[in-house]
């Protein structure tokens, strides 16, 4: 099953240190030597890296529960990494990024890629969407296996006065995906930066597809109205599409 396994981050993250600590070479009178302060900064940076690892605002899976995560091989040929996760610390988070670690069936890394989630910041027990893309093709072929892991700052809280007041969605004849709407604005200051997003589901349930628009108009004033369109353009994914799942963010409010 392909998935998050810390076991297997903590020992790609240290081996390339713990190997520069040991200062490892080769000499006529002894095959390996090695200083008694290497180990000791040895021990000391594996110490720390755990506790960056659990504890930290670096890599870390402390504040968030990965709902759901899927690959997806596009018409391209890149691989796609969707899923969902719920804020789950006491605190706002922003600027939250997911970072993947891509693998072959011998557990060697093959690459790297990461993405900023689909809301600007996350409310406590708040869910957002991400997407990763692996842009390596060449690799492709050779994946296997993936890690995840996350970052972010801590934020403030952001209102939910964004209102979705009508929707609708259609396939057309091309194997293009539309979702479009209205949504209204209930707070008392103007939302900037107004974005729709929508999560596509296969029949099973699993996570196909991401995409997203900005509103038309972009900035609005209290109590107006705009309306956006969604386009999911991978056709190879559009028609296993069973049901989607919508989101508005701005730079002030989020969707209710």
């Amino acid at each position: 099953m392909k998935g998050i396994c810390f076991g297997t981050q903590l020992y790609l993250l240290t081996r390339p240190a713990l190997i520069r600590c040991f200062n490892l070479y080769y000499s006529r009178d002894s095959f390996c030597n090695f200083s008694i302060l290497s180990i000791y900064k040895c021990m000391l940076l594996f110490v720390v890296t755990v506790f960056l690892m659990i504890n930290g605002t670096g890599y870390s899976l402390e504040n968030f529960s990965v709902l759901e995560h899927n690959e997806v091989i596009d018409q391209s040929g890149f691989v796609h990494l969707f899923g969902q996760i719920r804020n789950i610390s006491n605190e706002t988070q922003k600027t939250v990024t997911a970072h993947a670690n891509f693998y072959d069936k011998s557990g060697h890394n093959i690459g790297n890629a990461s993405g900023i989630i689909s809301l600007r910041s996350l409310n406590i027990g708040e869910v957002s969407p991400f997407e990763i893309v692996f842009l390596d093709k060449n690799q492709t072929k050779h994946f296997f296996n993936y890690t995840l892991n996350f970052t972010s700052e801590i934020g403030g809280n952001k209102p939910d006065n964004l209102v979705l007041t009508s929707l609708k969605s259609r396939p057309d004849i091309f194997g293009y995906y539309y979702v479009s709407g209205r949504i209204s604005n209930m707070g008392n200051d103007t939302a900037t930066n107004v974005l729709a997003i929508a999560s596509f589901f296969d029949y099973n349930g699993r996570i196909i597809g991401l995409s997203s628009a900005i509103a038309e108009p972009s900035n609005m004033t209290s109590h107006s109205i705009s309306s956006f369109t969604i386009v999911m353009d991978d056709k190879l994914q559009s028609s296993n599409i069973k049901n989607f799942s919508l989101l508005i963010d701005s730079d002030q409010y989020t969707s209710r």
